[in-house]
């Protein structure tokens, strides 16, 4: 049996959640809740600036992916925190866990009537493998997920298939699939969007996780370093590795330059148009994949760095922020698809780079305000509250208690 976990709040997990949560949202603002390449010439309907390209050449390099990363991480981290505590009570947790994700697949199903990149239903998916990996030996989780991150899984779907993709039309920035998916989130009514979004949406989510993708792949091997880093005792002592966390960015930067100058040297000697069944484009992949690894161990111990200097500081703000993150996803999406949808304002290609980045700046401002209004008079965000409550089948506790003196 592992150790215990202290029951109370980790807050630097909490506020590492929210950092995680507010990359989530820049990413989605940026690329205007499509979900797809982004299609070219009048199709999309304005001509990026230098400023624009900058913008999202940044976005491609430290955001993209890299904060979907940090989540999936955490997502382990969480499972194997209930595992070990449930173990501390005497309780067995793997069938509620299961029951758990269930819900949040439900979720995660209507999430994506709105917006096909929901990642819910993927977690749920993903997570019903968890009790098992659970019981296994440090070492083989580590080969597990080294195995995943190092590509075996894109490998495979090609030895296999000898494709790139399992979908019966193209989904790359010409096909003119892509360009009608983005005239129907232009002009088409709510009823459009679901309708699309439960059939192609689903199918290319799929695609996108088990095929040249591979994002399923990496998404499983983060969920197996979040158990090891709990069953670890990193976790539940990470208040003390500040040394180590320092120790580990400089490591991580020089990985990310080692893998920056790997995939710039594959992709620039690909001939073009890329054939993406060939096994260089695979390395490629791989390669990039690797850089986008490297440079999530770096933002995650750059913020902890920052955080363990001084735990009472801004960033601690993000905590309340990362307890809600289910409810603030959700509602994020709510607003960035009624932006740039059609059934809503229908701004969708008609904002600039800079504009989208503010309007997620202000949304995360807001949400950290309100998150924190809201913990301040119950225990647990509004959607939080019913999961945990439909979760174990039973009204939980919602209001704080106040002292007869604080009242």
């Amino acid at each position: 049996m592992y150790s215990p976990i202290n029951t109370s709040r980790i807050h630097a997990v909490d506020a590492l959640r929210g950092f995680a949560l507010a990359g989530i949202t820049i990413a989605h603002m940026l690329e205007q809740f499509i979900a797809a390449p982004r299609p070219q010439g009048d199709a999309w309907g304005i001509e990026p600036t230098i400023f624009d390209q900058a913008i999202q050449a940044v976005g491609f390099l430290l955001i993209s992916g890299k904060f979907f990363s940090i989540f999936s991480l955490l997502f382990g981290i969480s499972f194997a925190i209930m595992m070990v505590n449930a173990e501390k009570r005497g309780q067995a947790f793997s069938g509620r866990f299961l029951w758990r994700l269930t819900l949040l697949f439900a979720i995660g199903l209507v999430h994506t009537l709105f917006y096909r990149g929901d990642i819910l239903t993927v977690y749920a998916v993903i997570g019903l493998s968890l009790p098992l990996f659970y019981r296994l030996p440090d070492k083989v989780l580590w080969v597990i997920a080294l195995v995943l991150f190092a590509g075996f899984g894109r490998a495979a779907f090609f030895l296999l298939t000898g494709a790139d993709t399992l979908l019966p039309f193209a989904w790359t920035p010409e096909s003119p699939v892509v360009a009608d998916y983005i005239q129907t989130l232009k002009t088409g009514s709510l009823l459009d969007v679901f309708a699309l979004n439960l059939t192609q949406g689903l199918a290319t989510k799929f695609d996108f996780q088990v095929a040249v993708g591979g994002r399923g792949y990496l998404t499983l091997a983060y969920f197996l370093v979040g158990i090891w880093l709990v069953r670890s005792g990193i976790v539940g002592d990470i208040a003390n590795r500040l040394a180590s966390v320092k120790k580990t960015f400089f490591y991580s930067i020089g990985v990310a330059l080692v893998f920056l100058l790997l995939t710039i040297g594959i992709f620039v000697t690909l001939p073009q148009p890329l054939d993406m069944t060939s096994w260089r484009f695979l390395l490629g992949m791989t390669a990039y994949d690797l850089l986008g690894i490297a440079l999530t161990v770096t933002l995650i111990c750059t913020f902890l760095w920052i955080y363990l200097k001084k735990p009472d500081g801004k960033l601690n703000g993000l905590a309340p922020y990362g307890r809600m993150a289910l409810s603030n996803y959700l509602l994020q999406t709510l607003i960035g698809t009624f932006i740039f949808y059609g059934w809503g304002l229908g701004l969708l290609s008609s904002l600039r780079e800079w504009q989208t980045l503010l309007i997620a700046l202000v949304i995360i401002y807001l949400q950290i305000k309100i998150s924190a209004w809201w913990l301040s008079r119950y225990r647990y965000g509004p959607l939080e509250w019913a999961w945990r409550c439909c979760t174990y089948c039973r009204q939980m506790p919602l209001k704080v208690e106040r002292s007869a003196g604080n009242s």
